[in-house]
């Protein structure tokens, strides 16, 4: 009878925790798969992505089932898509996709009631007994093996078993194809996985004393799909879909392959401008596609981190702002401590238009910020998170608390008018131990109904709730709002 090729379990894990068998190891690298072709990865920012590639494929005439290695093991089965763009004679009639076995003890129950073959190895590792069985009970500390009428229990030996059963030992996607002529062709696959994602990230340098900054967008992809994907052409992809989604259909051309890490564009930017490495970004329906022009190995369990755009001189504002508590406290906590400070925070303000430098949209992300101090060294200074930012829209950010900017308030005076409405007049002093005069934005919300009767800074309502006083506080100095507002029942 012709043996069965086996394979050695205890080559893929050490099984000591199933019993005392010895385990040979074997460190071979896998090579490369020469079936895979031209690799696409759409990559969304919501932790999925959608995949395409070319598979080579020698089919017969009639059926046959073609495995498909390489394959996400976070494949979604139900988004898989095959096409034939060499043949019209073929087409897929099924599909199945196993998920693998997740470590040598789950592969061990698979041959539960099967025979298997002990192998016993001298002192000197040599080849000794053989001792075929039928593997009766596999679970975490115990083997147990029935051959020759008796039960082995936890044998200190190797386990082999036949590799013909069916089993499939890593991820894998199959397809049963219907052939009229057969012969070596194309396949192409298409599919959506969890487990591949990206996210942008911005640093941000002000530069001291000018109302500029330097900012630049780093793209981060993250492969835990648990496969590699080889010189992969890629697209980021910033938006918010649903997870059932069309392929894009920008075809980028072919260029060579090159790392990850390409510089790109290095000369100072006046205007928002790519990386020389990446295309323009590119409407797709609802959302933007940002393409890497060259392909890249986007490798398992790996982070990459690519510079994708950037503008230096951006014009920004600083801007200052103190949030008042409110009358609705009336005072009580600042009045019983007039001492009290309500500390300033510093943000800035810019625009995502040419005019300020920019002009490109921009994808949701974290942004740090930095700034020289008085030697020169880059100092961190806050972050903040940014939104997808299209072209022309105004952003927004609070990045840190201000140590020598703050204010003191007090009520100076109540007084009831009727059973609805009173009037209370409240006093704000701004201190401003900087060097230079600041203008500072106090932000006060009501809540109700409202009417501001005096004034001693013209303000500003913001909302149905909410007032704006904007003052300039000189150099170590102190600037002192009041008003009186008549606040409704």
């Amino acid at each position: 009878m012709r043996r069965e090729t086996p394979f050695l379990l205890a080559a893929l894990a050490a099984l000591t925790s199933y019993g005392c068998m010895r385990a040979q190891a074997q460190t071979t690298a896998a090579p490369s798969d020469p079936t895979r072709g031209a690799i696409e990865l759409t990559v969304y920012a919501g932790d999925f992505a959608m995949v395409r590639e070319m598979r080579k494929v020698d089919l017969q005439a009639g059926r046959v089932r073609v495995g498909l290695l390489g394959v996400s093991k976070q494949l979604d089965q139900n988004s898989v898509l095959f096409d034939w763009p060499k043949t019209k004679d073929a087409k897929v009639v099924s599909s199945t996709y196993d998920l693998g076995m997740s470590s040598s003890g789950r592969l061990l129950e698979r041959f539960l009631g099967q025979e298997v073959e002990l192998v016993y190895h001298g002192q000197d590792g040599k080849e000794g007994q053989r001792t075929k069985g039928i593997l009766e009970v596999s679970e975490p500390g115990n083997v147990v093996i029935k051959a020759d009428g008796k039960y082995i229990v936890n044998p200190d030996a190797t386990i082999e078993a036949p590799t013909n059963t069916g089993i499939v030992t890593i991820p894998q996607l199959s397809a049963e194809v219907e052939s009229k002529s057969g012969g070596a062709t194309d396949l192409g696959m298409s599919y959506m996985t969890g487990g591949l994602s990206w996210s942008a990230d911005y640093t941000v340098t002000l530069a001291p004393d000018t109302d500029t900054l330097d900012l630049e967008c780093w793209a981060t992809v993250t492969n835990k799909t648990g496969t590699d994907y080889p010189e992969a052409k890629i697209s980021f992809v910033a938006g918010s879909p649903n997870k059932v989604l069309n392929e894009s259909q920008d075809q980028a051309r072919k260029s060579p392959t090159t790392s990850f890490y390409a510089s790109g564009k290095v000369a100072r930017m006046r205007d928002m401008e790519m990386n020389g490495a990446f295309e323009a970004p590119r409407a797709m329906g609802e959302m933007y596609a940002y393409p890497y022009k060259s392909t890249a190995t986007i490798r398992q369990d790996q982070m990459n981190r690519v510079r994708m755009m950037g503008s230096e001189d951006v014009k920004v504002k600083r801007v200052y702002s103190i949030a008042l508590p409110g009358v609705w406290r009336e005072y009580a906590e600042f009045n019983a401590n007039p001492d009290q400070r309500i500390t300033a925070t510093m943000g800035i303000n810019f625009s995502n238009a040419k005019a300020s430098g920019l002009g490109l949209p921009l994808p949701a992300g974290a942004i740090r910020v930095y700034e020289p101090d008085s030697t020169g060294a880059v100092r961190y200074v806050g972050a903040a998170g940014i939104g997808d930012t299209p072209k022309d829209a105004k952003v927004s950010l609070e990045l840190t608390n201000v140590f020598d900017l703050y204010a003191r308030a007090k009520q100076i005076s109540a007084q009831r008018i009727d059973k609805k409405h009173t009037s209370r007049t409240v006093e704000v002093t701004i201190s401003n131990e900087k060097a230079k005069a600041k203008e500072v934005r106090l932000v006060e919300p009501f809540g109700g109904t409202w009417k501001i009767t005096s004034e001693s800074d013209k303000s500003m309502k913001l909302n149905a709730s909410t007032n704006q006083w904007t003052v300039t506080v000189p150099a170590g100095g102190e600037k002192k709002l009041r008003y009186t507002v008549v606040l409704g029942g």
